[in-house]
């Protein structure tokens, strides 16, 4: 405690600033004083020092205003002048990459969950008497339709948010936003595993090569990726009479193909370092050259993870039309039933459970991904190793 007309010196890091009897101290915020120096009334500096009875009694009557003390200023702590929060403009969080689902089948919206659709037969392709003689009628052909069927399963999650976590959470944190793009997220990975499975089983889609050793692809001395799909692509067009021009192959897929000598050597004359995705589209001849880099979570929850790519090491030539339509062939379509749909086929919703506590957020999706034309494709398995 400062003493009313006490002179003070204050020395900080080899600083000293001296204030008068009647100097005022302020907007100076303390944090923590400690005695340095004693500075008698003829000059003489004494250090500080634990004394006691009758010296210490003598010291205190001496505080007056011919005398002066000398004071070392405590500097705060890191801790003391700053509190850590989260912070607003970054946080972490792991997406996955570019879903291709909608562009391997391409969704067509429906206004019913069930419904039929018409397959028209290959009787275009049939070798057909067509000469007609004078006064003679023309040959009457006969052309054949049949039907399949789609049912669009109701696909959703949702999460509880209760009016505790609401009220606790940083500004960073917009729970609203993060648990529907959680939720939506989820559905994507759901939707894309389905897809992936359905188009790269050997028992859907027939027209099918089982990779193994130097047939491999990552087999840079014995194998040679451009023969194999060109190829196949006569095979997809006399099922279909249309050339696939479209190529989906795993990431780990892409990742060789990019390296193999006889992809390099065609652009051996270029002033090209990496080769990209748009170049193995050009060596490839397609319209669409797509790659499978989203990955899956294998593990159970609780479990140490476990990822893997959901296209796994497969590579898929097939045939899409630019626009789905009426009396065209396509590998596979995703019917989707548009019930209450309001964002991009989804349906969110948000409900009170007071029961909870909580607000409820729901995504949901109505999809069926079905192969419709299997022989408008043809799959390697085990493309590389």
């Amino acid at each position: 405690m400062f003493l009313a007309g006490q002179a003070l010196a204050v020395s900080s890091r080899g600083t000293t600033l001296h204030f008068g009897p009647c100097d005022l101290l302020t907007g100076l915020r303390v944090f923590g004083w400690q005695p340095w120096h004693h500075v008698d009334a003829v000059g003489t500096r004494k250090g500080p020092r634990h004394e006691t009875g009758s010296v210490a009694a003598a010291k205190t009557r001496a505080r007056s205003a011919n005398s002066e003390w000398i004071w070392r200023i405590v500097m705060p702590d890191i801790s003391m002048v700053h509190v850590d929060q989260a912070l607003t403009n970054v946080s972490i969080a792991y997406h996955n990459a570019q879903f291709i689902a909608d562009q391997v089948f391409q969704p067509i919206p429906v206004s019913k969950q069930s419904n039929k659709y018409f397959i028209y037969s290959k009787d275009r392709f049939r070798i057909m008497d067509d000469a007609r003689r004078p006064g003679a009628r023309a040959n009457e052909i006969n052309w054949t339709l049949s039907t399949d069927t789609y049912f669009a399963e109701g696909h959703a999650l949702a999460q509880a948010i209760p009016d505790e976590l609401r009220a606790n959470a940083d500004q960073a944190i917009d729970v609203d936003v993060d648990t529907t793009e959680t939720l939506t997220d989820l559905i994507y990975l759901q939707r894309e595993i389905q897809i992936a499975s359905a188009a790269t089983d050997p028992a859907v889609v027939t027209q099918t090569a089982a990779l193994s050793g130097t047939s491999q692809w990552s087999d840079f001395s014995n194998s040679d990726p451009i023969a194999a799909i060109e190829s196949q692509k006569a095979t997809i067009q006399k099922q279909i009479g249309q050339p696939p021009n479209a190529l989906v192959v795993g990431h780990p897929v892409f990742l060789q193909l990019r390296q193999h000598p006889k992809i390099i050597d065609r652009f051996k004359y270029t002033q090209v370092g990496i080769l990209q995705p748009d170049h193995l589209k050009s060596v490839f001849n397609v319209d669409y050259f797509l790659i499978g880099g989203a990955i899956k979570n294998t593990a159970k929850e609780g479990d140490a993870d476990n990822f893997d790519y959901i296209w796994g090491k497969n590579a898929l030539l097939f045939y899409k039309p630019p626009t789905p339509g009426r009396r065209t062939v396509s590998l596979g379509y995703q019917f989707s039933w548009l019930f209450g749909a309001n964002t991009d086929g989804f349906l969110v919703k948000r409900y009170r459970d007071e029961s909870r506590t909580a607000d409820v957020v729901e995504v949901q999706l109505y999809y069926d991904a079905k192969v419709v034309a299997p022989n408008a494709a043809y799959l390697w398995t085990s493309a590389v190793a």
